[in-house]
């Protein structure tokens, strides 16, 4: 079988030469010509698979290593037959890692009391839901707003949902929903300037979920408004081609990284290496597939403070900064890609052990409460 893949997911050659053909594609340049004769195309959020891409091709499965599916024209290959899997729910522990760098920034850098906080999370499922997992065990109330998940429930619901208005009431908001445009519960423009408005003061608004779920142009006129406000995001409307003017105004701008751990491509890549070996019969390899990572064990003197040391586990400032210098250059499409592929590297709190005789008893608890462990 002949497999087409974009040239930069992890651990692609290790997996998927060892069961045919592998032609590997920057994602950005993949057409319908490097289709020919192709069974499998392999996909990152950045490619558009839809009739353009695909008619007169042979694909017969798609796979993505996205959580999110926006990029997928999901009824086209329904009426073509054409098999589709997705990595849901994969970049869940990465994302929820981002999230509470974000915190600990707020934390350390404006005065954030966590536990006198009510957080809302738009969105409760694979990622907002353990989002909220983590900060109610850390005795922070949680709201979340999912009006799917609320419709879709078949009993009582152990979770009461709550409107978007009572979120924006929320001293935290972070956005955790798919891009949709075309349901009864549309989240295009999901946060439009009536909306923002509504932020009380001081409150914190972060977005790693997709940059059109937020009116770009009403968030930068808020902010210029409100200089009470932080913002923390992730994700921007026209990627890699960003807001310049938003980058610069938010607190922390950071280029699509919130999911990009070794841990998350790696849960990506061999859900979508057992989907195909599924779709086309293949025999169960003996040869491990991208295999696990090890735990990287820090030393040295650490901060005593918990959210100290989570800013050091994941240096948002730092790529902030390079994020917003990389728009003084013309290129900022190159920039933007450049910088992801730069964390490719970057490991999950739950695979990270830090010398923990320093820390109080309630410091640890915070810190294994996000996943580290210590030694």
């Amino acid at each position: 079988m002949k497999i087409v893949a974009d040239t930069n997911l992890y651990g692609v050659r290790s997996t998927f030469e060892q069961i045919g053909e592998l032609v590997l594609v920057p994602g950005r340049e993949l057409n319908k010509s490097h289709l020919k004769d192709a069974d499998a195309l392999l996909v990152r959020s950045i490619t558009r698979v839809d009739a353009d891409l695909l008619e007169a091709s042979s694909i017969k499965f798609v796979g993505t290593v996205t959580s999110g599916v926006d990029h997928i024209d999901n009824t086209y290959l329904e009426n073509k037959g054409i098999a589709f899997a997705d990595a849901r729910g994969s970049n869940a522990n990465a994302v929820v890692d981002y999230c509470f760098t974000a915190l600990a920034y707020c934390i350390k850098m404006k005065s954030l009391v966590l536990e006198d906080c009510k957080v809302g999370i738009v969105g409760g499922g694979h990622i907002g839901g353990l989002f909220a997992k983590k900060l109610r065990r850390l005795n922070v109330e949680v709201l979340i707003c999912d009006p799917p998940l609320q419709d879709s429930a078949t009993e009582p619901a152990l979770e009461k949902y709550c409107s978007i208005e009572a979120i924006m009431q929320c001293d935290v908001v972070s956005l955790h929903v798919p891009l949709t445009k075309d349901n009864e519960h549309a989240t295009y423009g999901l946060l439009n300037f009536e909306r923002l408005s509504a932020l009380p003061q001081s409150a914190l608004l972060i977005n790693t979920c997709r940059g059109s779920v937020v009116e770009e142009n009403a968030l930068l006129e808020l902010l210029n408004q409100r200089s009470d406000l932080t913002c923390i995001v992730d994700v921007w409307e026209n990627e890699p081609v960003t807001n310049s003017a938003l980058v610069q105004r938010v607190d922390i701008a950071t280029p699509h990284i919130a999911g990009y751990s070794m841990e998350a491509k790696r849960i990506a890549m061999v859900h979508i290496f057992k989907q195909i070996q599924k779709e086309f019969s293949l025999p169960v390899q003996s040869q491990t597939i991208c295999e696990k990572d090890k735990e990287v064990k820090i030393t040295g003197n650490l901060e005593e403070d918990p959210w100290a040391i989570v800013l050091g586990l994941l240096p948002l400032c730092s790529l902030s900064e390079k994020f917003k210098k990389s728009h003084e250059h013309e290129n900022v499409a190159d920039a933007f890609d450049q910088l992801r592929r730069n964390m490719l590297a970057r490991r999950e709190f739950n695979k990270i052990m830090l010398p923990g005789a320093h820390l109080t008893e309630v410091q640890r608890a915070v810190l294994q409460v996000l996943g580290v462990r210590f030694y």
